[in-house]
């Protein structure tokens, strides 16, 4: 088999476990489902909205969270070793800015039979660096601070959030395919110290012109939770949109 039918098939493992019901019999311990749906929408090379639609499930007790996040990227500056990505477009090839920042907005809230159980609205900026690396590996930074209002009461809190990713993109006629490994850092200031650690493995597909197909695993350490450890399956939809 070559390299791009096993991270495929790696892929599509990570995407056939969302369908199978789990267990988390493990002291402290929980599982949770994450499927999401992102939109992207490209004015210019520089320019980008989005919206992310990520609905949490939580395995012990079927409770159902939604978030929506409304983002608005500019990104600019060549690296001396330039990164094309070919995810957006499988007949077209992208060259990645070395900077990035971000700003958005996120209002969620718990559905179903717990609704009111959760409340959050929360406004976040992003600076992202990018550096490639020998073998068209991109090793890059995110600095995140997020202002929170929790609650039915608005309770007022921020946090500052610190990520490390690798990642390296596989081509194969009009294929991409994008391993990748991130850690991130989570500083609370309700609690004024790191309670949170967070560390992801995934892939990210082309699944047609235009779409593709991400999935990750994540380990979660937060010990503001009664279950201090997460183990969570994410799937996501990209859609790409672009203006002509």
């Amino acid at each position: 088999m070559n390299v791009m039918h096993n991270l495929r098939l790696v892929c599509l493992i990570i995407l056939m476990c969302v369908g199978v019901t789990f267990d988390c019999n493990a002291q402290n311990s929980s599982l949770e489902i994450w499927p999401e749906t992102d939109i992207w929408y490209r004015l210019n090379p520089s320019w980008r909205f989005s919206t992310f639609v990520p609905l949490t499930k939580y395995n012990e007790n079927d409770s159902r969270d939604l978030n929506v996040y409304l983002n608005i990227d500019y990104a600019w500056g060549n690296a001396k070793n330039p990164v094309l990505r070919r995810l957006m477009d499988q007949e077209r090839e992208q060259l990645m800015k070395n900077w990035m920042v971000r700003a958005g907005f996120m209002k969620g809230w718990s559905i179903g039979e717990y609704k009111g159980d959760y409340k959050e609205e929360m406004a976040f900026a992003e600076v992202h660096k990018r550096v490639p690396l020998k073998g068209n590996i991109l090793f890059s930074q995110r600095f995140r601070t997020d202002t929170r209002w929790l609650g039915d009461a608005n309770d007022f809190s921020y946090r500052f959030r610190y990520r490390l990713m690798v990642e390296k993109e596989y081509k194969s006629g009009t294929s991409s395919i994008v391993p990748y490994l991130n850690a991130e850092l989570y500083w609370d200031s309700r609690y004024a110290k790191i309670v949170k650690t967070r560390f992801i493995g995934g892939v990210t597909t082309t699944w047609r012109e235009r779409y593709a197909i991400e999935g990750n695993l994540t380990y979660q350490y937060d010990e503001t939770y009664s279950t201090e450890n997460l183990y969570a399956l994410n799937v996501i939809l990209h859609i790409f949109l672009e203006k002509k």
